[in-house]
């Protein structure tokens, strides 16, 4: 397992914010909604996707799309690796860490990653549309 360094990652999700006033579902359609309010929701699941990468042993994925939706929206699907959407079980962890404020961020991951065994490799691949948001959402999930 990969040590978590608090302070650091604290740093980071300050530049990479959650969005006031709105709490962050994952389902079917993943995280879905404007655009513009999902950095630091995509800079949150970089990391757990890391640690889902780890305890699985595979490469696991995010895909920055809402093709059928308005254009001001965007989305992410969570990929797990076995190419199917992340297991169920991982949904609410998903979310709590979606919804953890900056001082939170690593509390909730380290708790995630001590839960979550494993210790392989972390490997994501990330996708993305054409969005304008997109390129921020892809540099925030790589932060």
């Amino acid at each position: 397992m990969v040590a978590i360094d608090a302070a650091a990652v604290a740093a980071e999700a300050a530049q990479h914010p959650l969005y006031p006033g709105v709490r962050f579902s994952y389902g079917t359609a993943g995280f879905r909604t404007v655009g513009d309010r999902l950095e630091g929701v995509a800079f949150r699941m970089g990391m757990l996707m890391a640690v889902r990468s780890a305890a699985v042993g595979r490469a696991t994925g995010v895909m920055v799309s809402a093709s059928h939706n308005p254009g001001q929206d965007n989305g992410m699907k969570l990929v797990d690796g076995s190419g199917a959407m992340l297991a169920a079980d991982w949904e609410p962890k998903a979310e709590a860490l979606a919804n953890a404020g900056a001082e939170e961020v690593a509390a909730v991951l380290q708790s995630i990653q001590d839960g979550a065994g494993g210790g392989g490799a972390m490997r994501v691949f990330i996708a993305r549309d054409t969005r304008a948001t997109g390129p921020a959402l892809v540099a925030a999930l790589e932060a």
